[in-house]
Order: C-alpha cells, then structure tokens, then sequence
C-alpha cells in the first residue's frame, strides 16, 4: 500500500489535505465511516517473474483508494497521512486484510498478494491475532498474504518484527522487505530475518543504466539474496532497457508502471 509521509510537524499540510483536498472538516469522522462502510477500494499491481527458472506464480501488490478519491479524480493515497496522525493506520490495514481475503475466498486462480504494513500494525501482537483469525474465518491459505516490511521499520523495531514473522510463518504467510537500500545498501539487519523477498528501492532500480554504482549495488544484492534464498524485486521499473539489464543480473521480479499500471482488483487475472 502506497503512503505519502508526512513532514514532521506540518499541520498545514495536513490541514490542506483534509480541507482544500478531500474537503473534510471531521476526518476521523470520516475515516471510521469509510471503514464501517466499505468506502476503500482494493486496487492491485502485478508483480511479473523475470526468470523462467522461477516457479509459476501470480503476484500483485495491493493498494487502497478511498471511493471519494476515484470518483473526484483526486490524487490516490491523500487519506493516508491523515489516518497517520490519527493513530488509524492499524485499522486500515485489519480493513485491506479482511477486504483482501474476502476477495481471495474461493478463487482457484487468487494470487499472492502483497499487502504493506504499517508500523503500528507491526508493533501491535493483537494484530497478529486478527491476521490468524481472518485466514481461519475466510478459509483461505496463509500463502496467499505476502506482508511488505519497510527497510526503516526493520531498522527501528527489529524485536517487533522478528516476533510478528514468527508469529504468522507458521500459518504460511510470506514476508517481503520493503524499499531495500533507502536508506542504506547492507545485509547486517536481513541476515537474521526469516523473510522470503526484497524489494529493491526504485532509487537504485531508476539509475541502473546511468550510474556504474547503482548497478553494482543491484548486482550485488542480487548475488547476495541468492546466496541467502531471497527473491529479488525491484521497483519503480519504467523502462524494457532497465528490465533488460535487471534479468541479466538475476533479479527475480519486477513491478513497475512499465510493467503494468494498478488497477481494481477484481479486474485481476493470472494470464
């Protein structure tokens, strides 16, 4: 799930996004409508597989969008600073969680899909608990959730989450590293990590082809996630030249609005 930051301290950004944007004058008001009413949508992007030696696999990235943003044509995500300094990300991701499964329920073809965390949720065990209860209620196979775990959340809250991993593996739930090399290209914090992909910041990913650093960085992380069993993802892959060279040096998979642009998810299909 894409969510802007919010600048320390700006209320007038927040005030901007509330009022002249979205036109709210109660937003948590409205936010706890929106969950009561299943006013978010489900939006998806499809992960593709770079190597055939990979197993088939159908992939995407879940994304929410509030209706009102669609129906305006308003920028998506704009909610999503506002719920942070609410103190309402957890509930939105219990919300994508259920709404996910919900839609994955009884599909032969449903695919794995990727669903950002936020560190609330991350910080919380009753989170766990309700990712648990969700995949018993829906009867859907924990394999099917694929939890994104920001670089920076890792860096902060390693204890937190070492424990949710533990706590969800065992149900079958995946776990990928999200923005990988954001903030610093090293292994010391991954190593340890029982997580099954790394998705490669677009920072690196975009400049593959013009800066000899950045491609030694990408080759270097592929290498590294192949020794470990890591699946590589880069991000943010715009251009085939970029695909082209990130399958030379065996990355995994790629996602990307060159690959393909998101969507709504019922409009998803394996082929």
């Amino acid at each position: 799930m894409t969510r802007p930051k919010t600048p320390d301290g700006n209320s007038v950004y927040l005030r901007a996004v509330t009022e002249d944007i979205l036109g709210w004058s109660d937003p948590k008001a409205r936010l706890k409508k929106a969950l009561a009413e299943n006013d978010f949508l489900l939006f998806a992007q499809r992960i593709h597989s770079l190597q055939t030696r990979l197993p088939a696999a159908f992939f995407c990235e879940v994304l929410l969008r509030l209706r009102e943003e669609e129906d305006n044509m308003l920028p998506p995500g704009g909610f999503f600073p506002v719920a942070e300094s609410l103190g309402m990300l957890e509930d939105i991701d219990r919300w994508a969680v259920k709404n996910t499964l919900s839609w994955s329920a009884g599909k032969a073809d449903a695919p794995v899909c990727f669903i950002n965390l936020s560190l609330d949720s991350i910080r919380n065990p009753a989170f766990a608990v309700y990712v648990r209860q969700q995949i018993e209620t829906k009867k859907v196979p924990g394999t099917q959730l694929c939890f994104e775990i920001t670089e920076p959340d890792v860096l902060v809250q390693a204890d937190a989450v070492r424990q949710l991993i533990s706590s969800l593996k065992p149900r079958g739930c995946l776990f990928a590293l999200d923005n990988f090399g954001s903030v610093k290209v090293s292994f010391n914090h991954v190593k340890d990590l029982p997580i099954d992909y790394l998705k490669v910041d677009g920072s690196i990913i975009q400049n593959i082809l013009k800066s000899s650093g950045n491609l030694a960085r990408a080759r270097a992380i592929s290498l590294t996630c192949q020794r470990l069993g890591i699946r590589t993802i880069a991000q943010n892959v715009e251009q085939k030249d970029v695909m082209t060279k990130l399958h030379e040096i065996g990355f995994d998979y790629v996602q990307g609005f060159g690959i393909s642009h998101p969507g709504p998810i019922e409009g998803l299909k394996a082929s």
